[in-house]
């Protein structure tokens, strides 16, 4: 009897049983503990959860305009390359360029002139649902003046930078191509749903007039070297090809012209979000109390086994 006890107790099951018993009673001790820091956690997370403002997100859906003729034109591309003169591309490339000039630099310098985009972009503290109204940092902008009131090092303007612009119209800006259809999904996230509407709206309608202006000022010149070209050389051959790339420098302007969404067409147009898309405070204060009960836990552990260890050590 007294062997099969003694097996029992160097049983490994036999000590987990133990330290089961052992963890819960330390546990169970020091419950207050665990349960003022869980409680902490849990009222600062809602109380961060709370500091946070809403932000909502207005999005549409484009596509791009095709472009007619281009595949009856490949054949003097490289006629039009040594004269300079860009043919109309694919759907395909019109797409990605026009993708790619939204989130240039550049286009954001160009959005940067319309009035109150950067204060919206950089300085914009809270929003006032009632009146609709969107409140400035008064310590980085005034609103009544508009004057910055940042304090620049090395002798930089006091006004924020194009760069600086670019990095949060980057978080606030969200687009994307389907690959399948063609079409292309364009959002703007902001605490102002009346901004974020806007200001996709703004996006939109000034790449298609860049790309517009861009177009015109190439078939325009492209149009002045082919006339002039036609009328020097003898050659029929030549002078065929000539007119097959005024023909699409002349439609390239028809087209710029007519349509007043030149490449972008809106399919679904921006509208003001109703629903916040975040934050996600059931989340975050769900988060805030799992880690503080868990950091709850960790510490009462830590402490036990570092004075059982000390008393281990002293005897």
């Amino acid at each position: 009897m007294r062997d099969t006890e003694q097996i029992q107790r160097h049983d490994p099951y036999f000590d987990d049983e133990i330290d089961l018993k052992e963890l819960f009673n330390v546990l169970w001790t020091a419950k207050r503990l665990i349960i003022l820091i869980t409680s902490i956690f849990a009222i600062g997370s809602v109380v961060y959860s709370l500091s946070l403002n809403n932000h909502y997100k207005s999005e549409s859906l484009l596509l791009a305009r095709s472009v007619s003729g281009t595949q009856g034109l490949t054949q003097y591309s490289n006629l039009a390359a040594m004269a300079g003169i860009n043919l109309p591309t694919t759907a395909e490339d019109k797409t990605a360029q026009t993708i790619e000039l939204i989130k240039s630099r550049k286009f954001v310098k160009h959005l940067l002139t319309f009035e109150n985009i950067l204060p919206s972009i950089l300085a914009a503290k809270s929003y006032n649902s009632v009146s609709e109204e969107l409140l400035f940092d008064q310590e980085q902008y005034e609103s009544e003046t508009k004057t910055w009131k940042n304090k620049p090092k090395n002798n930089r303007s006091v006004i924020p930078s194009y760069l600086k612009a670019h990095r949060a119209y980057s978080g606030m800006l969200s687009i994307a191509q389907d690959n399948k259809t063609g079409f292309i999904s364009i959002s703007i996230e902001h605490i102002s749903p009346v901004f974020a509407k806007d200001f996709l709206e703004l996006i939109i309608r000034e790449a298609n007039e860049l790309l517009r202006k861009k177009d015109m000022e190439e078939s325009k010149q492209g149009l002045e070297y082919l006339t002039s070209e036609l009328s020097k050389t003898p050659f029929v051959d030549i002078k065929e090809s000539i007119n097959a790339l005024i023909e699409a420098q002349i439609e390239t302007q028809m087209l710029a012209k007519i349509h007043q969404d030149y490449i972008l067409i809106e399919i679904e147009p921006p509208f003001i979000p109703e629903e916040k898309s975040k934050p996600s405070r059931a989340i975050i204060c769900i988060l805030g109390t799992m880690l503080g009960g868990m950091l709850s836990v960790l510490i009462v552990l830590i402490r036990h086994y570092a004075f059982a260890e000390k008393e281990q050590a002293v005897e």
